[in-house]
């Protein structure tokens, strides 16, 4: 049975009115070109409707195909693909109207003309070339694609890092005047308690002014803690030194810790090295990395019903490498998803919420490191989403140098 239009896919189209010509071509071509797919019709409607499916395909059309004409055929691809390359063929040849014919098919975007006989192998070799060609100018436009999202989220991110690092300052200078009068009142207080005499006032003291006092001073260390976390996050920065993954994690941990108590979530931190994990890098870009991975947990309980709820960071080390594994028991990845979780724009949240950049940034930082990154999704002998880090510690990278 054949199958619908719709779901043929191929490397190239040949489209010809004369069905000999069609069983010959898928002979010949299916043996110069073994491994690339290609479709053969005769129908005009048809080859629109692959055009419709893949607009990599590259197109052998005979110019005369009963009453209609192969070069207006052509146009109408290119309405739906506009990017699509056609090889024309004709079997008229010689005489003032073939060079006109020629000149025409060549001005209205072919880029070749090829007289019957076929030479076959010729056919296939120019084919072979711009096949080429179409693959290199996809990848090349997708890549142009890619890096000007890219540098327009860099974009905003630079404007945020700036907002960012003007309310820092701003929050930092009435923070100082709190904190400062805080710990004064608390040693005035504490010098009250010393010197009265009366037990139901110590026993206030005690039990109301001194923890409310020492609660107060507790909180503004961590809006200070916070802060230089920010600071360090959004600074441009570009200097390489040794990283203690353990700062790494702290820093994690202070940038996403009202999220994880929001969200009812448990966040456990497993060294199972004895000895110091370090790594070669930029601070900040490790530290936007794990971030983003945790945020992502976070984010993936978001409207389900799990509980308990957890996210476990565990760190280690395999021969010479730091082995970080960030894993949650959220939902599982759909397999669309997980198939191309790291590749850019590629998110299941809102606009507001993400821009599908996150995750093929991390993949980014973890290969500039000489590292890499890769995700085990949920399966019967696996109950977390697991995002395994591997990056070369740093003393063996001295060493090995």
């Amino acid at each position: 049975m054949k199958k619908p239009a719709g779901e043929e896919k191929g490397r190239y189209c040949v489209l010809d009115d004369d069905t000999a010509f069609l069983e010959v071509a898928r002979g010949q071509l299916s043996e110069a070109l073994p491994g690339v797919a290609g479709l053969f019709t005769a129908d005009p409607e048809v080859a629109l409707t692959y055009a419709r499916n893949d607009p990599r395909l590259l197109y052998v059309i005979d110019i005369r195909l009963g009453d209609k004409n192969g070069i207006d055929i052509y146009h109408d691809i290119t309405r739906i693909s506009p990017r699509a390359r056609v090889i024309f063929i004709t079997g008229d040849t010689g005489g003032i109207e073939y060079g006109r014919m020629r000149e025409k098919a060549l001005s209205r975007g072919g880029i070749d003309f090829i007289e019957k006989p076929i030479k076959w192998h010729e056919l296939a070799i120019k084919m072979q070339n711009h096949l080429k060609l179409i693959e290199y100018q996809f990848d090349l436009e997708d890549r142009v694609e890619e890096r000007t999202r890219m540098l327009i989220h860099a974009d905003r991110l630079a404007t945020v890092g700036t907002m960012v690092s003007s309310i820092v300052h701003e929050v930092n200078s009435p923070l100082t005047f709190i904190k400062a009068n805080q710990e004064t009142s608390l040693l005035a207080v504490q010098r009250i308690r010393t010197e009265c005499g009366d037990p139901e006032t110590r026993r206030l003291i005690d039990e109301t002014i001194l923890p409310g006092l020492t609660d107060s001073i507790q909180g503004v260390r961590q809006i200070e803690e916070l802060l230089r976390s920010f600071r360090r996050f959004y600074k441009q920065e570009k200097t390489l030194t040794a990283i203690d993954l353990l700062s790494i994690i702290d820093d994690v941990k202070t940038l996403t810790i009202y999220n994880i108590r929001k969200q009812a979530i448990t966040l456990n931190i497993v060294n199972r090295s004895r000895e110091p994990l370090e790594v070669w890098g930029n601070k900040q870009e490790l530290i936007q990395a794990v971030t983003n991975i945790v945020n992502n947990a976070i984010d993936a309980f978001e409207g389900t019903g799990v509980k308990p709820r957890r996210i476990e960071i565990t760190l280690d080390r395999s021969d010479d490498n730091l082995v970080m594994t960030i894993a949650n028991n959220g939902p599982k990845i759909t397999q669309e998803i997980a198939d191309n979780i790291f590749q850019p724009f590629l998110t299941t949240k809102s606009e507001e919420k993400g821009t599908g950049l996150g995750l093929a940034i991390v993949r980014q930082i973890m290969k500039g490191m000489g590292g890499d990154i890769v995700m085990r999704n949920k399966q019967d002998d696996r109950q977390l989403v697991e995002f395994v880090c591997t990056i070369p510690l740093y003393r063996d990278r001295k060493r090995s140098k």
